[in-house]
């Protein structure tokens, strides 16, 4: 989604080994005390440089490349940097949302990017270069991960961050780490599944696939009136597991009991029991706040011939993540701090 961004890998070697490899973004040490504050009730972008968390997206694919990598790092970057310098046609969805960027003044360094010479807006099919970023691509195939934590590049993006009115600083970049740690399994029938710990939510989609699993499904469960029935129950089901995603948290900052819980069967079992097959409920039954779901993120799932695999998701979060765009950069921010809505009532430096 960008390097301004996080991403959490999760990678099986080809011994059968699970490893995970969080370089999420984190929170600035001199962040808004009364950020939560600012948590908006309804559905509206969240933008500005107060939601920007420290993006990690290098930190996370430079330690993949230490532990797995087999072609020189510099040239992992070749493809996106011809790419960036040469230019992309807009795609259908990204046309779509493009008009949003009316909104901005029409000095925004992100509005600019989108804009032709005349001034318009690009339409679908033409085409949008990304040559600054270009640039620091290549300062970073050439000088390494350093380029964007500790060199000039770390120095300029701090500058456009603060001038846009955030608190991210350069100590902020020179401390980040991507960490590691082990998979959480769970057996589904004749399946293991494996998927990284809180606070990622891999621990929700284990509850909904063992709570699914009770409901002993067939080929015949999506025929006829089975079918309408398979379909209540399952969303159901993930209207339980949404009202869980606040226990999906930074294990350095928080307990872990409620997450590790979720993910037995005696839990799936205890919720499916309050699963009506004919009918629904409001918000409260399902202990979910009122606060409405963000969207974003993208997925990339690889098999390899050596029988590796490699399931990675990355995010700036929101459609142009905070609506900051480094202009000496040409990185767009992330505003992933507001996924603490409706979730927490306080956060910390780091977490």
């Amino acid at each position: 989604m960008g390097i301004g961004g996080g991403s959490i890998f999760t990678i099986r070697e080809q011994s059968g080994k699970v490893r995970v490899i969080n370089a999420r973004e984190t929170v600035p040490k001199a962040f808004k005390t009364d950020l939560l504050a600012m948590c908006p009730t309804t559905t509206q972008p969240m933008e500005g440089a107060h939601w920007i968390g420290v993006p990690g997206d290098i930190r996370g694919y430079e330690r993949a490349h230490k532990l797995y990598g087999r072609l020189p790092w510099a040239s992992l970057f070749e493809p996106t940097i011809k790419m960036a310098r040469e230019g992309v046609p807009v795609p259908y969805v990204l046309s779509r949302f493009l008009p949003l960027l009316l909104k901005e003044k029409p000095e925004s360094s992100l509005r600019q990017l989108f804009q032709n010479e005349q001034g318009e807006l690009l339409k679908e099919g033409e085409i949008v270069r990304f040559e600054k970023l270009a640039d620091t691509l290549e300062i970073i195939a050439k000088h390494g991960a350093d380029a964007l934590y500790v060199g000039d590049i770390a120095k300029e993006l701090v500058s456009d961050i603060q001038n846009a009115g955030g608190t991210i600083s350069l100590e902020d970049l020179r401390s980040f780490r991507a960490s590691e740690f082990g998979a959480w399994e769970v057996t589904l029938g004749e399946y293991d599944m494996y998927f990284p710990p809180p606070p990622a939510g891999g621990a929700t989609l284990s509850f909904i696939l063992n709570t699914m699993l009770g409901f002993i499904l067939s080929s015949a469960s999506l025929e006829g009136d089975e079918k309408v029935l398979t379909f209540q129950r399952y969303v159901e089901t993930c209207k339980f597991a949404n009202g869980l995603k606040k226990f999906m948290k930074d294990p350095q900052f928080s307990s872990q009991t409620e997450a590790v819980e979720i993910i037995q069967k005696h839990f799936a079992d205890k919720v499916r029991a309050k699963i009506s097959p004919d009918r629904t409920y409001d918000a409260s039954y399902y202990n979910i706040t009122p606060y409405l779901d963000s969207h974003g993120t993208t997925h990339v799932s690889v098999l390899a011939e050596d029988g590796m695999a490699v399931s990675v998701t990355s995010t700036i979060n929101h459609i142009f993540g905070s609506r900051i765009f480094s202009p000496k950069t040409g990185i767009l921010l992330n505003n992933e701090l507001a996924d603490f809505c409706g979730k927490t009532d306080q956060i910390h430096a780091g977490q």
